[in-house]
Parts: C-alpha cells; structure tokens; sequence
C-alpha cells in the first residue's frame, strides 16, 4: 500500500511539473519593471524517489545601472552599442526610451559565443546556447531617476531549441555579464561616472 501511494504521489508531482514547464516554454511578456520570480516545483527522482526542488524562471531579466548623462546623450551612443555588439535594432521608440531587437536568431554576441552570456542547460559537457538554436531578446530602456541620473535598463531574455528534434524550447538564464558589458559601454562612450 505505502509504495502505492509513494507510485501515485510520484506521479502527481511530475505530472504537475510537467504542467508548469508546458506553461513556461512560451517566452513571457517583457516587464521592463520587474526582477525575474522563480518557481520552485519539488520533483521526485527516479532513483530513490526522494522530492527535489527545480526552481523555473518564468520572466526575462532585468539589469540597471545609473550614470551621470542625461538620456538624449546616453540615447545618441546607443546605436554604437549595438552596432558593436552584433545586435540589430528593430525596436526603436524614443517616446519610451527603448532600443534592441524584441527577438532574433543568435549565434554570438560581440563575437563571443552565446555561453558567454546565458545558461541553457549542457548535457556531456556541452552548452546548448552554443548548440542549439537561441532566440535572444536584448532591450535597453533609459529612466530619468530622481537625481538626474539616466538608468540604463537592460532587458534580457533567451530560449534555446535543438533544431535536429521537434523538441520544446528551453528557457535560458543570463549570467548577467551582457547587461554589465552594456552599462560599462555607455560609460565609456559618454565619459559618464556611476
């Protein structure tokens, strides 16, 4: 009976996992204002049946960092930036503040491969943002913040899909040095301090 009911709890939980993963493989809406949340889901390994916690991200990232230039002159080094660092921008709103590529098909990043800037998840040694195909959102907002200073905002967000398989995309996380790359960027080209 105990290993009837350890068989069906099992089941439930993957099964609810698995449930969460469905409803995380679509990419989440950008939210220029929030820190990723984490999920953790306890899952039950096949071995010893013992539950485990996987923490899912379900929103993109978010880095800021403030410098001393207004936003027109941080704006006006942007297209640079991004002509630097191989991105192309199809979002321009001014209005907003907002430049970068919303999503595209990425292969490296300043000539830097992807595993550089984003954890996909490897098997034998092998980084999936290196072999599998990554769409990548690269978005920087500039805020006015309350002492003059411009926030350089920088949305990041990444899925990887092995394009030999009809396999679901996986959600990649950043390890945060793309948006550190930027910020330092904009200090350089506008002579800015922090």
């Amino acid at each position: 009976m105990r290993r009837d009911v350890s068989r069906i709890r099992a089941t439930l939980l993957a099964s609810a996992a698995l449930s969460l993963l469905t409803g995380c493989l679509s990419p989440p809406p950008q939210s220029a204002g929030n820190t990723p949340t984490l999920t953790t889901v306890f899952v039950a390994t096949s071995v010893d049946r013992t539950p485990r916690g996987v923490d899912l991200r379900h929103q993109s990232t978010v880095g800021e960092r403030a410098v001393t230039a207004s936003v027109s002159q941080v704006w006006g080094v942007l297209p640079g930036i991004f002509e630097q660092l191989e991105i192309e921008t199809t979002t321009v709103d001014p209005s907003q503040g907002l430049m970068g590529n919303a999503g595209y098909t990425a292969r490296r990043v300043e000539g830097r491969r992807l595993s550089d800037y984003l954890d996909c998840g490897r098997s034998f040694g092998r980084e999936y943002a290196d072999q599998y195909a990554v769409t990548l959102t690269v978005l920087v907002q500039l805020v006015t913040a309350a002492d003059g200073r411009t926030v350089v905002r920088t949305i990041m967000d990444g899925y990887a899909r092995d394009p030999s398989t009809s396999s679901s995309s996986v959600h990649c996380i950043t390890w945060g040095s793309l948006e550190r790359r930027i910020g330092d960027l904009v200090v350089e080209r506008v002579g800015a301090t922090e």
